[in-house]
Order: structure tokens, then sequence, then C-alpha cells
């Protein structure tokens, strides 16, 4: 994915570490190719993880994974690479949650749904840090846009009820990850995602904070005001759209959201600016049940996403 560019140079330098450790990792190739010959390069794809950064919030990634491989197995090494990937995998300045000599010792596939069974290492993890770990699990895998919903277990008991926070037996995406709250009243209180860019580096990523407030309008009209502000609680965040930037008019169409803008900040020298539109189009694919968005200025598409596309 063209969102992926900046990370272009240092995965092609650490290609040859990345593609042993996978070719060593169980369940992942499962045949003698020599993955090490640029013929089956091709062979990989990037599949989303989510690690901490330095300000406690998890931030979203990808590793590579043998594309042939079959669901369970893409979702194994994604897990995996969630308790022992190497610093060559982990991108400078992010980090695991789960606790080190934690093993997945089984994962089952039920249509949409993902059974995990780790080994009781799990339960070592600092008490501040069991939401964050739960969260990096449980959005890794729900990333997969065949799966719905993930049951934690631990040693063949699920996970809910064994930790100081509340977890469901069943997480989907309605859990939440990197929580906010800006609660005054009981009544009112929406709860809605919006992607946020982050550098690290010399790289971009992007940040899903899920967001509780008192607010009475559209979601969608939230998110662009939240990308748009000039304040942000944390300040290694970006707001990616210009604070003149308004939305004058939105609809959906079917399983399409169509969004008009005053103004464009989309356009440098003719090119879409893909970290301005992608924080919009994951926040609308996280909070909106549509397969599409397309983005207007005063009337006149200039850009268009679809779902299938950006996952």
């Amino acid at each position: 994915m063209k969102k992926k560019i900046y990370r272009k140079i240092a995965i092609t330098s650490m290609t040859v570490v990345i593609l042993l450790l996978l070719y060593l990792m169980p369940g992942v190739v499962d045949n003698k190719k020599d993955v090490f010959n640029v013929q089956y390069q091709d062979d990989f794809k990037e599949e989303d993880v989510y690690f901490l950064n330095s300000t406690n919030l998890l931030v979203k990634t990808s590793i590579p994974v043998f594309s042939d491989s079959d669901l369970a197995s893409r979702i194994k090494s994604v897990i995996e690479s969630l308790i022992s990937a190497s610093s060559e995998i982990i991108p400078n300045g992010l980090n695991r949650v789960i606790p080190k000599n934690t093993k997945l010792i089984g994962i089952e596939v039920d249509e949409s749904m993902v059974n995990l069974n780790f080994s009781k290492e799990l339960l070592n993890s600092d008490e501040d840090m069991y939401l964050k770990m739960v969260e990096s699990i449980a959005y890794s895998v729900l990333d997969f846009k065949e799966i719905n919903g993930v049951s934690i277990y631990v040693e063949g008991t699920n996970i809910s009820g064994q930790l100081p926070i509340e977890v469901p037996s069943v997480i989907t995406r309605d859990f939440g990850i990197n929580k906010e709250y800006d609660i005054k009243r009981k009544d009112g209180v929406v709860k809605y995602v919006v992607y946020y860019l982050e550098e690290i580096g010399e790289s971009k990523y992007y940040v899903p904070i899920t967001k509780y407030v008192n607010d009475d309008r559209e979601k969608i009209k939230i998110i662009i005001e939240d990308l748009s502000s000039s304040y942000l609680y944390q300040s290694n965040l970006i707001s990616v759209l210009d604070k003149n930037v308004e939305l004058t008019s939105y609809e959906i169409n079917e399983k399409e959201m169509i969004l008009n803008f005053n103004n464009s900040v989309f356009l440098d020298d003719g090119e879409i600016i893909e970290e301005v539109v992608y924080p919009i189009c994951y926040s609308v694919f996280d909070n909106y049940d549509v397969d599409r968005v397309v983005i207007q200025v005063n009337g006149k598409e200039i850009y268009k996403k679809d779902k299938k596309d950006i996952e």
C-alpha cells in the first residue's frame, strides 16, 4: 500500500533478515521454497500489527507474512511477531507489550471468530499494561477483514475475569483502542474512532484513538473537526487537515460515503497527499458500515478509496 512508502527503504534493507525469521517461524512457510530468491518476494504481504510507542499509544504498523498460508497460519504469524519479533522487525521507537516467554499454544478459527490460547506467562504483564496488551492482540487480529471477534485464553481459560480490567469473553472492535474519555454528563455520550498521524524518526504511522465524548453531532463532523484541530491531547500526534478546512456536506449512498470539502489540502502539485486522506478513510471505515470513501472539493471528486484496498 502506498501509505507504507516511508518504510520501503528500511524494509528493503532488512529483507534477508525478515525472510529468514519468517522461514524459521512455525506454520508460516510449509514448503521448501528458497525464500531468498527474488522471484518469491511477491509471495509475502504485509499484515497490520499494533506496537506501543513512547507515549503508551498503540501504533498501526505492519510485518511481512507469507501470503500463501491459510488464515490461521497468517494470524499465528502476526501474534508470534507481537510476542517475539526481533529488533530488526519492530520499527525504531516501537515496543512489544506481551510479556516475554509467553507462547501461543493454540489457535482456532471458526468462521469469523478466532480463539487464541496462550501460556500462563501472558498474565505476567505489568498491571498498567494489561489493557494495552489486550488491545494489541485483539486489533492485530481484527484487522484481518475475515475476522469479527477474538477470544483470548490462558491455558484453556478465557481471560475474562482473570485480569484487573474488564475484558469481554469475545472482543470486537467495539472494545476500542487507545481509549480517551472526555465525559461531563451521562447523557449524549458518543463513541468514535479517529486516526491521527505520528512521525517517529523518518517514518510515519497511523494511530487510532477511541474517544468517548458528550456530543450530539454526527460522528463524521466530529472526526473532521478533530483532524483539523490545532489542539491535540498528545503532542506527538499530528492534525492532518488545515484548520480552515470545512466539511460542507456529506451523504451515504448505499455503501459509499461522499465527503464534500470547501477547499483542498489533499493535493500537492496535482498529486494526492495520502498521509492527509488516509486518516480520514481509516476513520470513516472504523465508524461507518461503508465500502468506499469519496472525497470532493467544491462538488468535484478528487479521490476515492475502497475499503478492501486500505485493509
